[in-house]
């Protein structure tokens, strides 16, 4: 059978959106013409490539097999096009990279300051976001920097710093409740991510078992500077990141509950597509990232 290339981007996208509509989106086509393509590929390879399901689209297993060929064909082209672009001293290209929202916004444009005023030919397009993997997945991002563990076998992992945490609470706060130990903390508001205290887990699991405080008044908040803003007003004791709160530590707006308790660390990842992991702007930018350290933490 004979494949067209014009024919394959259309169902390559399509798979990766699941959705005729964002695909065309995607392709700057009509959902229309993206569909005659698809419709087009179905009759040269002789097989349906998608089933609709409750959840959108499925590939089919022609589908799969066509998806993994495209995966590495397209992959091939970027790669070359990335080569001709060198020799020709043009643009090498565009980075859509993803990062967690504080993170993101407090460090991340800051430090790659460096990176994008000497590389001129490699364009960053940035997302932050709190749902990183799945946009990485459907090539919506090219790379993202997360603090969560993801073990998919189809992504290239690069460690990069390890992330304190801190307690804290107004020091109006910690004098009107008295809170001394861990288990002070029983009966008091909490401040997290999520309203079954998860977002705890570093400071709950570096205690004893007999130190650990029950948790019981704990209230959502689904964004880092809005717990740091919520503890600022007294409105409870907050964990976060360290580097989110140095500013506001220095100038004791907000106090480190416990300041000598050591806390479970987090551990920031690079996460890529492998087969695009190759490409020269991607090998560049990792190995700036691989460069933060924990001082450039502490000066955010």
């Amino acid at each position: 059978m004979a494949l067209n290339l014009y024919q394959l981007k259309a169902f390559f996208t399509v798979a990766q959106t699941r959705n005729f509509t964002e695909a065309a989106k995607r392709l700057y086509l009509t959902q229309s013409a993206v569909s005659h393509s698809v419709g087009k590929l179905e009759k040269s390879a002789g097989d349906k490539l998608f089933n609709k399901s409750v959840n959108g689209l499925e590939l089919t297993e022609a589908g799969k097999i066509l998806y993994k060929a495209c995966e590495t064909v397209f992959c091939e082209i970027e790669r070359a096009e990335e080569q001709l672009a060198a020799v020709k001293n043009m643009n090498l290209g565009v980075i859509r990279l993803g990062a967690t929202v504080e993170f993101g916004t407090t460090l991340l444009v800051k430090y790659l300051k460096g990176f994008i005023n000497n590389n001129p030919r490699v364009h960053i397009d940035f997302q932050f976001r709190h749902e990183l993997l799945k946009p990485l997945l459907n090539e919506e991002l090219d790379m993202i920097i997360d603090c969560s563990e993801h073990d998919a076998g189809e992504l290239s992992k690069t460690p990069l710093f390890r992330e304190e945490y801190a307690v804290i609470a107004s020091p109006g706060f910690v004098r009107k409740h008295g809170i001394r130990t861990p288990l002070d903390l029983a009966g008091q508001n909490v401040l997290s991510m999520d309203k079954s205290g998860r977002w705890w887990g570093h400071f709950l699991n570096a205690l004893p078992e007999a130190e650990r405080p029950e948790l019981s008044a704990v209230t959502e908040m689904n964004h880092i500077r809005a717990i740091i803003n919520a503890a600022v007003e007294g409105l409870g004791v907050g964990f976060v990141p360290r580097y989110c709160v140095m500013k506001e530590l220095k100038g004791k707006i907000l106090v480190e509950v416990f300041p000598k308790l050591k806390l479970f660390e987090g551990n920031f990842y690079i996460y890529q597509k492998t087969k695009r992991a190759g490409l020269k702007r991607h090998r560049s930018l990792v190995a700036y990232l691989k460069n933060i350290k924990s001082t450039h933490l502490e000066r955010a």
